[in-house]
């Protein structure tokens, strides 16, 4: 079953559909023998797309496909088999609905400043009294940090293990970096990790340099559902009594982060080709757009670049229909005498 039918909803930043012109489509093999291989490319002025495209998974192939415009990061996709697999039938599809945003090369962040009201709002362990994050912590971090932080309290709340979201486990926030967070674990989470079916062994993360307090954190496992986009959660060696839970309570230290793909050896050339930009670090608003396509909402919006979704475009002003005046009643010589004498009796 080669023949797929990918249809791609476009947004722009501000989750809005997208109206910012035409978008440059390209459709790439990324296991090619000898690197990368452009298969198809073309242009749409739509905002939504429906694609038929000859994509077979007999070898473990994988499939690169971009939208891109000027000044925007490309919205991407990497496509795998397991994209079109149904459960629980476990049967491959021929069809992929997919919600891709294309953000700003430097997009604006009005909104990220309300972000910490919006987590105290609904009582998210981020911004618990004592353990999380204030406001006086929260202003001061470099913007980047800022999103860091929105974007991985949304990853932990929206992603489950046992039937149980990662959030529930989250006891404190000890300090946040510009591409990661790092927390207090109940103890009880790293013990499932080894055996949930979602989660695989990773590389751990020797303790920052410039953070004494933090131990090292050898002990990782990387979710795997995306192909893209996946949280990493790296744990201390020992756990060690949470103080705000008395001496019976015990925490890990955790790394968490947020991996953008980089780990595809395969797809590496073509992810740093359309996607990454060579010599640029980490993006969170990339992050961020992967996120929203996973349908994962940070509590906040990106500025669009002007008029490039519906709600930037200018709109047609509306008109109210005029009102219609009631019109007199022509009355005939005949008639508007006999009315004008039965007035006068």
């Amino acid at each position: 079953m080669t023949g797929k039918r990918v249809t791609a909803i476009l947004y722009g930043s501000d989750r809005n559909l997208w109206g910012g012109g035409p978008l440059k489509i390209r459709v790439s093999d990324l296991f090619a023998a000898g690197g990368p291989k452009l298969l198809s490319e073309g242009t749409t002025d739509a905002s939504t797309v429906e694609l038929r495209l000859q994509l077979p998974f007999d070898a473990g192939q994988l499939y690169g496909l971009t939208f891109s415009a000027p000044r925007h990061r490309p919205a991407w996709q990497l496509l795998r088999r397991l994209d079109f697999i149904r459960t629980p039938e476990q049967v491959e599809g021929d069809d992929l609905i997919l919600r891709l945003m294309l953000v700003p090369d430097s997009p604006g962040t009005a909104d990220l400043p309300n972000g910490l009201g919006r987590l105290e709002q609904i009582a998210s362990p981020f911004a618990a009294p004592g353990t999380g994050i204030d406001a006086a912590a929260f202003q001061p971090l470099d913007v980047a940090a800022k999103m860091a932080f929105l974007n991985i309290e949304a990853k932990l709340r929206e992603t489950i293990i046992d039937g149980a979201p990662l959030m529930s486990f989250v006891r404190a926030v000890r300090h946040v970096a510009v591409d990661r967070v790092f927390l207090l674990f109940d103890s009880g989470l790293k013990a499932r990790m080894p055996r949930a079916i979602d989660f695989a062994g990773a590389p751990g993360h020797a303790a920052p340099k410039s953070l004494s307090d933090l131990p090292d954190h050898p002990d990782s496992w990387k979710h795997t559902r995306f192909a893209e986009g996946n949280i990493q959660l790296s744990f201390s060696k020992d756990a060690v009594a949470f103080p705000a839970g008395g001496p019976s309570s015990l925490v890990h230290s955790a790394d968490v982060d947020i991996d953008l793909g980089r780990g595809l050896a395969h797809a590496k050339e073509w992810l740093e080709n359309n996607v990454f930009r060579p010599g640029h670090k980490t993006s969170q608003a990339l992050v961020y757009a992967q996120l929203y396509g996973q349908g994962i909402l940070p509590q906040y919006t990106l500025d669009p670049a002007p008029a490039t979704t519906l709600r930037a475009a200018p709109r047609l002003r509306s008109m109210r229909p005029s009102e219609k005046r009631p019109s007199a009643r022509r009355l005939s010589p005949k008639r508007g005498r006999a009315r004008r004498r039965s007035s006068a009796r």
